[in-house]
């Protein structure tokens, strides 16, 4: 049918991966229980290097605590916990340093020769474990070597059982019964948990391994290697020494995640017929001497004597929830109460500004909404005062102390004018919710701008509080009513009070930034004037198609747009709650049906308004759209583009709205598929960590075209260069395309750090 080749041409097969799970953490590497900090390849970047570092960098966020215990427990001795431990001698810190098996455990269980790549190559570490261009053996090597030159005592088999905190320190526990007091808990464990399994007949036979530990065990033996990842593309070439036959079994059309040189050496060795590599196949059983494997064609039989399932690990999330941290995404009910809070909140704004001139059970309706979010307010309060406050951070105390006085000041200007006869400056509850909004921004704005270093993201959100503050508060709200009043904007039967202001409309200032449909306003008006209708067509058809051919549909949503500017500052620190799951990409096409209804409602009015003139009869067109205008206001308008855009910040993320619902984020992606703007990658520099994807608050798997070096070309980028910004390895950059090839802008390319 029509709307599935739409869609499918309006998505082109984007990527679509998950997200990797990882333990909720701050920028400082703290996790929800105060002063517990998680290091290494657990806060999802598999680097050796900046694991390393970060055991340097998490000194300068432990907050010092005047009592006679240890500064800190350090758990896992792999390159961050021992890092650390050398960090706190430094310091000259009271530590402890817990390994539940032996030291650089993981890097033993290495597979013998595994290359190690000292990734990012630009950064010069401060630690003193030294990560280079090496092997397995030789990392361990110079590792054994530093400990035995600055000897640094590590307490084996010490598997930590609990960790408790009595609101001023934490206790800390093994399975072997010793307890240590202290101040503050660092955990250093690595991600490497339970292996992943494939869920085939046959996978628990004695000839399928999880770990690859001696390639010689391979000689002149029939082996069958599953995965796509680093660690069997590197054991396919390592056992291609010595096995008779090996054969490399992926899911995939091409690999997307191993390194550039792994990439490079397998080809060679299957050229040279000495790994057979098999895309696009699944196994769908293992028997004790051969793997069946369905391929696109047919099923196969492959002999294996030994059959290796490289395809990952689960971190060890269990072991975090069990001490009480909080994983990704993950909702308790505290955050559900929150999300209470602020999405009745949501409604009661909304609905509340809306009363003044919508039907009469907008007020009630609000009032309802008002109720909840009282409610849910003092529930909210009970639950965190039962569950322990602990240590309060600055900002997340000046966050919630500034949400707390907006609410606290709408509701009062909300009863006022309903209840109580009375209004602020003379104004409804609009004027104050739009000083709010704008307020919000600068205030959130700031926030970024001072977390956020880069140049890129400080002109845009300049760009955003400027643009919010001026067109969408100050010229429709005061300066133009000002201006009127003292007869600057010329006489009632000039141009300007005309054409462009009509009966002193000042709210139509919104219609000079706020383009149709998502202002329907702008061309949706029985009264049209000559102006808007030439404007609202050159802005939504001319200008902005423009602008998203040359710099993309960011070039609107990330840098001029209200959603995308309360999004990208209030917004900014929830990017990661952003839906993946499959629902969620068919949930995008939404947009696209409202796009038609705008469409729709809007052809029928101006039909009905200028077709009137030529034939009476066409007036019905009109009396058709009106008719059917206030559900769509109510649905679109309030509950979608207000009541669960603003609802579902802290559930989800600020882009809700603007990647599901919004009309004119939908028209753009009709534009963008033409857009020169593209997000280019240096495939070889990927190391597939998904952090890129997992800070996409559009949902976009910029990891699947990272990986893949393909040019990011999904309708839905808006520009707010977090994955470009955060890529540890400065793989992403912005960039166009030409008939010529690719060029980057200079001004565009200001992004790090």
């Amino acid at each position: 049918m029509w709307p599935s080749s739409y869609f499918r041409w309006l998505t082109k097969s984007v990527p679509a991966g998950p997200v990797e799970i990882y333990p909720e953490l701050s920028d400082s590497y703290e996790t929800n229980l105060p002063n517990v900090f998680i290091i290494g390849d657990l806060t999802g970047v598999p680097l050796l290097k900046l694991a390393a570092e970060s055991g340097v960098n998490v000194w300068k966020h432990i907050r010092e605590k005047k009592t006679d215990c240890l500064d800190a427990v350090i758990i896992g001795s792999g390159p961050a916990g021992l890092s650390c431990a050398y960090e706190a001698s430094r310091l000259g810190k009271k530590y402890v340093l817990l390994e539940a098996n032996l030291p650089f455990q993981t890097l033993q269980s290495y597979p013998k020769q595994k290359p190690i790549f000292a990734e990012p190559k630009n950064i010069e570490t401060r630690s003193k474990i030294k990560i280079l261009d090496t092997t397995k053996e030789e990392l361990l090597e110079s590792l054994n070597e530093l400990i035995k030159k600055e000897p640094i005592e590590i307490q084996t088999g010490k598997r930590v059982s609990s960790i408790r905190y009595n609101g001023f320190v934490y206790t800390v526990s093994t399975e072997t019964g010793d307890s240590f007091l202290t101040n503050s808990v660092v955990i250093a464990i690595g991600k490497s948990g339970d292996p992943k399994r494939l869920g085939v007949k046959g996978e628990s036979n004695p000839s399928v391994f999880y770990r690859l530990f001696d390639p010689y065990d391979a000689k002149d033996k029939s082996i069958v290697i599953v995965g796509g990842g680093d660690s069997a593309v590197e054991a396919a070439i390592a056992c291609s020494h010595y096995a008779k036959e090996v054969n490399l079994v992926h899911r995939g059309k091409e690999f997307q995640r191993p390194k550039e040189e792994n990439v490079i050496s397998l080809e060679k060795k299957v050229q040279e017929g000495k790994i057979k590599l098999l895309l696009e196949t699944e196994v769908t059983e293992i028997s004790e001497q051969n793997v069946f494997v369905k391929t696109q064609q047919s099923s196969v039989k492959l002999k294996s004597d030994l059959v290796y399932v490289l395809i990952g690990t689960t971190p060890p999330i269990s072991f975090l929830k069990k001490i009480g941290i909080k994983i990704q995404n993950e909702k308790s009910i505290l955050d559900w109460v929150g999300f209470s809070a602020l999405f009745s909140f949501a409604g009661l704004a909304y609905f509340g500004k809306a009363s003044f001139y919508g039907p009469g059970w907008f007020s009630p309706l609000a009032t309802a909404f008002l109720s909840v979010s009282v409610l849910s307010l003092f529930l909210f309060g009970y639950l965190k005062w039962n569950q322990g406050i602990g240590t309060l951070r600055p900002w997340v105390l000046i966050r919630n102390t500034y949400l707390l006085l907006a609410f606290s000041y709408f509701l009062f200007v909300y009863l006022g004018a309903t209840y109580f006869g009375y209004t602020i400056f003379s104004k409804y509850p609009s004027f104050h919710y739009t000083l709010l909004y704008s307020l919000t921004i600068l205030v959130f704005g700031i926030r970024r701008i001072m977390v956020r270093k880069t140049d890129y993201i400080f002109y845009q959100t300049l760009s955003l509080i400027f643009i919010q503050i001026f067109f969408l508060f100050l010229l429709p709200e005061l300066v133009l009513p000002a201006l009127g009043d003292l007869g600057y904007l010329g006489n009632p039967d000039g141009y300007i009070r005309t054409e462009i202001f009509p009966n002193d409309a000042y709210w139509k200032a919104y219609g000079f930034i706020l383009a149709w449909p998502l202002s329907m306003g702008v061309l949706y008006d029985g009264g049209i004037t000559n102006f808007w209708l030439g404007y609202g067509l050159f802005f939504s058809f001319g200008f902005i198609p423009f602008l998203v051919y040359r710099y993309g549909k960011g070039a609107y949503c990330g840098w001029i747009c209200s959603c995308g500017g309360l999004a990208e500052t209030l917004g900014d620190e929830h990017r990661q709650k952003m839906p993946h799951g499959k629902w969620a990409y068919r949930l995008e096409h939404s947009g696209q049906y409202i796009l038609f209804a705008a469409f729709l409602l809007t052809a029928l009015k101006l039909i009905g308004v200028y077709g009137k003139l030529i034939d009476p009869s066409l007036e019905i067109s009109e009396s058709i759209a009106d008719s059917v205008k206030w559900i769509y206001d109510i649905v679109v308008d309030i509950g979608l583009a207000g009541v669960v855009g603003v609802g579902f910040y802290f559930l989800f993320s600020g882009r809700i709205w603007c990647r599901m619902f919004c009309p004119l984020a939908s028209l753009m992606h009709i534009y963008a598929k033409f857009s020169r703007f593209r997000i280019f990658s240096e495939k070889k520099r990927c190391i597939s960590c998904n952090i890129c994807t997992k800070n996409c608050h559009q949902g976009i798997d910029v990891m699947g075209y990272a990986s893949r070096g393909i040019p990011m070309d999904s309708v839905q980028c808006v520009r707010c260069s977090a994955c470009v910004s955060l890529c540890p390895t400065d793989v992403l950059e912005f960039g166009q395309l030409t008939s010529s090839g690719v060029f980057y802008d200079t001004l565009q390319a200001k992004l790090r750090k």
